[in-house]
């Protein structure tokens, strides 16, 4: 590479490592460095330098590289800011390796299940990366191929995309502003707030903190944030910003989000045979030729309401003084009134994928990494190299090809770059001994990883023995890290939430891992009727609220997904089943060519649900709702969420599946007229123009 040529940012930030670590503890002045290393001696202006510089320790501080600033004496007796000092940089080697953490298995085991914890996000990325380096077990491949960890993948994080650097927010208690959107809201509002805790009592996260224009604490749903969370000024001091309280609540936050009630019950007219959904655990008051009268208990009533809602025809709530007879002719109305409503305006697009780029922190810690864990043991095979670094064999290949361009500045180190030796599998670097081992852990990886224990410890099925493996890998990542860990997890409270079937996820989880048959009476959803299964549990996952049982059915003989609410009767068998792969996707949607493609218009308040449907194409209206083209395995389908959720999910296309779901939500509507709730009238279906 010449003067000339401008260095990736990769070998550049490498670059800076290199020269700072090979200066020692004397440390470097700024001038130093932009002479050293070749892309700050080409540097365009000194505001573009200014900038790359700034970025770059940045790169470093983020992947765990102590750097630090320091002031000494000036030789020359001038420097710009302060005469007679110099401003200089230096690494603390003695805080940059990670010291040796010796696990069990069952220690390692409980590693990589927070990791699985965390798949899909970004902080994902960061625990891949901090468990690679923290276990130096040369048995850990062996162990990770025998893992469980994929057998329970229900997921910390998703599509919040704000989750990341709300963590970072969070760990400060900052200030912070947002343009928030509440329900039903023609416009989203600016808020101000201090940032006091991220917590997903139902597998969706909410933000709470201290509202500084409400004077009181307040709770946001991420999925309503609508621009990026940026510092505030700070104002008032305390008094108008108070700190995150040493007792606060999160247990009312937890029951208000969830709609967790005392519990209640409810008396219900079942259509003969039908509504066995809602079948599940009542108790039958009284069988008729054409209904049945049963009492169902519950302790989500907006829930509860919902899935009586979605019945239609087939369920009536019979007491008119009972709350969610209200509750579900709102709902029923509310979808009607949608239904008849003008059509918005909007224009159909292919979805933008997120293109998973890595960015400069992600390839500089690559690099580091690599370095790191190859010197380690004096090499390492290529294939746990891959592992650790969670890179396919093309990206390995990438990785070292970049190597052998990084090391000291070539300019004026010439031939002290990396070199890269590969025999028989295994991987050598040399001249990159600096890095001896790997870096500790950064806070943000740490505390991903603490977060990602705790809420382990609380996944259904485990034994006594691996919480308390959970627990004490917790304990040694903890002392490996340094006291601003145990604070930095304070402000993220997280878990995994199954709702009522806690002990039903549990009982199957250990059917997953057993690898034994099960049998159960299952509610099918498109046929309104019980059937008798055995099956090959795979793996338990969930998805908008609900959870899933993904496996092979041999009464149906194939891959299929199952609802945990929609299971009775279950009967774990002595019986093992050879192991089969698990789905290559957590995706539960499963198309089989059938379906039938509906356009529906997705309100403000479940819009995040949209990413679930996988759909084909959508359109962001301004108001914050969602129009999106979808697969459904059945019209039905349509019907019923448009009652669940009450006008929030409108049909618009096809005509026939609009019209249809106005049919059925009429009939059901029919259900509950009386003197004081008389069916509106008037109501007709409202397609756009030129659909069929």
């Amino acid at each position: 590479m010449t003067a000339a040529a401008p260095a990736r940012s990769t070998e550049r930030i490498v670059s800076l490592l290199w020269v700072l670590l090979a200066n020692g503890r004397r440390g470097v002045s700024r001038d130093y460095l932009v002479k050293a290393v070749d892309a700050y001696a080409v540097s365009t202006s000194p505001a573009a330098l200014e900038k790359m510089f700034t970025r770059d320790k940045e790169v470093l501080r983020g992947i765990g590289v102590p750097l630090e600033a320091f002031t000494v004496q000036d030789e020359t007796g001038f420097d710009s800011s302060d005469p007679g000092t110099e401003t200089r940089y230096r690494i603390d080697e003695e805080r940059m390796y990670l010291p040796t953490v010796p696990f069990s298995n069952g220690e390692r085991l409980a590693l990589m299940r927070a990791e699985s914890a965390w798949a899909g996000s970004d902080l994902g990325h960061a625990v891949v990366r901090a468990l690679g380096r923290v276990d130096a077990g040369e048995d850990w491949l062996d162990t990770r191929s025998a893992s469980d960890h994929e057998a329970f993948g229900v997921r910390l994080a998703g599509a919040d995309r704000y989750l990341t650097e709300l963590g970072d927010l969070v760990r400060e208690q900052a200030v912070i502003r947002f343009s928030y959107r509440k329900v039903h809201a023609e416009r989203p509002e600016t808020r101000t707030v201090r940032a006091w805790t991220l917590t997903n009592p139902t597998g969706v996260w909410y933000l709470v903190g201290w509202d500084l224009d409400r004077g009181q604490q307040r709770t946001f749903r991420l999925t309503r944030i609508e621009s990026d969370p940026v510092p505030a000024p700070e104002r008032g001091g305390t008094e108008e910003a108070p700190f995150r309280p040493r007792d606060l609540d999160l247990a009312a936050v937890h029951a208000a989000v969830s709609g967790e009630r005392t519990p209640a019950a409810t008396r219900l007219r079942l259509a003969a045979g039908r509504a066995v959904q809602l079948r599940l655990g009542s108790e039958l008051l009284e069988a008729g030729a054409d209904a049945d009268l049963v009492r169902l208990s519950y302790t989500r009533p907006a829930e509860m309401a919902g899935s009586i809602a979605a019945a239609g025809p087939l369920a009536t709530v019979t007491d008119p003084d009972d709350p969610l007879h209200a509750a579900v002719v709102a709902l029923m109305d509310s979808a009607l009134a949608a239904h008849a409503a003008p059509v918005p305006e909007y224009t159909l697009t292919a979805p933008r994928r997120r293109r998973n780029r890595r960015s400069d922190r992600d390839r500089v810690a690559a690099v580091v990494d690599a370095i790191g864990l190859a010197n380690r043991r004096d090499g390492i095979s290529r294939t746990e190299l891959a592992e650790r670094l969670n890179v396919r064999d093309r990206e390995l290949d990438a990785l070292l090809n970049e190597l052998w361009f990084c090391g000291m500045p070539e300019r004026q180190f010439a031939g002290e770059q990396f070199e890269v030796h590969e025999h028989e599998g295994r991987i050598r670097i040399t001249q990159a001994e600096r890095i001896s081992g790997p870096l500790r852990l950064s806070i943000p990886e740490a505390a991903a990883l603490v977060i990602g224990l705790r809420a382990a410890a609380g996944i259904p099925g485990l034994s006594d023995q691996e919480r308390q493996d959970t627990d004490t890998a917790l304990h040694k990542i903890l002392d490996a890290s340094g006291p601003e860990v145990h604070r930095a997890g304070e402000g993220i409270v997280a878990g995994f939430d199954v709702g009522p079937h806690a002990a039903l996820a549990g009982r199957l989880h250990a059917a997953v891992r057993d690898r034994r048959l099960v049998r159960f009476r299952y509610h099918a959803a498109a046929t309104d009727e019980s059937t008798q299964r055995t099956v090959e549990p795979l793996r338990l996952t969930a998805e908008s609220g609900h959870g899933y049982l993904q496996a092979w059915c041999q009464t149906s003989e194939g891959l299929r997904n199952f609802r945990l609410d929609r299971i009775e009767s279950l009967e774990e068998t002595s019986e093992v089943f050879e192991t089969r792969d698990l789905p290559t996707s957590d995706r539960l949607f499963m198309s089989h060519g059938d379906e039938t493609t509906v356009t529906v218009h997705f309100g403000h308040r479940i819009r995040d649900l949209v990413p679930g449907f996988d759909p084909e194409r959508t359109a962001h209206l301004e108001d914050g709702s969602v129009v999106a083209e979808v697969r459904l395995a059945r019209p039905d389908y349509a019907h019923e969420q448009a009652a669940r959720f009450g006008g929030e999910f409108r049909v618009l296309a096809p005509r026939q599946v609009a019209e249809s779901t106005v049919e059925w939500l009429r009939r059901a509507r029919n259900g509950y007229v009386t003197d004081c709730s008389p069916l509106p009238g008037g109501i007709t279906v409202s397609a756009p123009d030129g659909v069929a």
